[in-house]
């Protein structure tokens, strides 16, 4: 358990992979604040989906925001797989949040997930070939309809490519008036950027010594833009992965590089905790309790630290999550447990469990498909028990998805 009270309450939605329609988006926004929510971190682009309207470059969503029939194990292959927000809608919906206590969080993934980006707009794309050259057919980008990860990157040694990248983050600004912008950062599988003549001169002109040298590079110019017009840049862990970043960074950490992320908090870094086997909650049930959520404590790459803990944030990745029913029954009643967590006011089991019901109660307005307890509220969990949750159930639709974490 964590004895802390969080500057940055959160919770992740994942509009990219299957777009979540705006009044349901509204809805959320509601219940968060009731729950005690701070911030709403909002997923507008990956590799499947760019679902923010940027009026400079209407291909975006033209082209990026429309996905054919996709395959994400074995959910429906059509169900909201095309939308995107207007300007209106987001700045209805920043006026909503931002009306019950919430900021919202918008994440442009830089400078990986970027294959929808790059289908509207392929020349800011590294010059490569497919095959290498063979055949000298050029690399065709396209909106992606499966999960995984894929090398698509901006690219990083093109001034043109860095001016399409600050064009849009200019106008995101604009729309997001909150303290923190994410550019994500993480799972950038660097080939292209490797046989990219172009990356390659940045990183000789620049003293890089790698690619990971170069993601930094990226990383540091598009903090300093973003530190110019008022913001904090989020990153992923990953990012510490070309070295330390200035303090106006905040690193939101799910896995891997411990190591770098434990040396951040050192030198006086930000973390925000999402550790994905306790707070990915777009896990089913079985995967990831409510109880095991409750239970969680301080990371081990944080302990020492918890001074530099900036935060607590439960992500919601939208892969498996096709309609708004499936999210929100994912998300209730595990939100609320992360906001009473970062509120420190999650007390005993059983105390959590009473408030649980309580805010189900005062939510009942909403028409939420808040999740039936005897789906996350195991009948063996105790206070301070290591428990299970129940079996799974072949008729359950909760079971039937694969309980490995949806990962961004």
């Amino acid at each position: 358990m964590m004895n802390k009270v969080f500057p940055y309450c959160g919770f992740m939605l994942d509009s990219a992979r299957h777009f979540i329609p705006l009044e349901n988006v509204l809805k959320i926004i509601e219940a968060a604040s009731v729950c005690g929510m701070n911030r709403m971190h909002w997923h507008l682009t990956d590799d499947q989906g760019w679902r923010v309207e940027i009026r400079r470059y209407p291909k975006l969503t033209e082209v990026g925001a429309q996905r054919g029939a996709s395959c994400f194990w074995g959910e429906d292959a059509y169900e909201n797989n095309c939308g995107f927000y207007t300007q209106q809608d987001i700045k209805r919906a920043v006026a909503f949040a931002r009306e019950k206590g919430i900021e919202i969080v918008p994440e442009i993934e830089v400078p990986r997930h970027a294959s929808a980006m790059l289908a509207a707009y392929p020349e800011y794309g590294c010059r490569r070939q497919d095959g290498d050259g063979v055949n000298g057919q050029p690399y065709k980008y396209g909106v992606l309809t499966y999960a995984g990860v894929f090398p698509n990157l901006i690219c990083a040694g093109r001034d043109e490519s860095l001016r399409f990248l600050e064009d849009i983050l200019t106008e995101i600004t604009e729309l997001f008036p909150g303290p923190e912008i994410h550019i994500g950062g993480d799972e950038a599988v660097k080939q292209h950027w490797r046989r990219c003549p172009d990356c390659r001169r940045r990183m000789a002109d620049n003293g890089l010594k790698d690619v990971h040298e170069l993601q930094r590079w990226l990383v540091l110019r598009v903090g300093a833009f973003l530190k110019v017009r008022g913001k904090d840049t989020i990153v992923w862990n990953e990012s510490l992965a070309g070295g330390m970043l200035p303090d106006n960074f905040i690193v939101q950490h799910w896995l891997g590089n411990d190591g770098e992320t434990r040396e951040f908090m050192a030198r006086g870094g930000r973390v925000i905790i999402s550790d994905a086997n306790d707070y990915y909650i777009s896990r089913t049930y079985f995967a990831l309790s409510a109880h095991r959520l409750w239970r969680a404590g301080v990371p081990e790459n944080a302990r020492g630290y918890e001074d530099k803990l900036y935060g607590l944030e439960c992500p919601q990745w939208g892969e498996r999550i096709t309609n708004p029913e499936r999210m929100e029954y994912l998300l209730l009643p595990r939100m609320a447990i992360t906001a009473l967590k970062a509120n420190g006011r999650a007390g005993t089991w059983n105390a959590c469990v009473r408030q649980l019901d309580g805010l189900k109660q005062q939510l009942a307005y909403l028409g939420l498909n808040w999740a039936p307890r005897e789906d996350w509220c195991p009948a063996n969990a105790q206070d301070g028990a290591c428990s299970s949750p129940r079996k799974p159930n072949a008729g359950c639709r909760a079971c039937r998805v694969c309980s490995r974490s949806a990962i961004s």
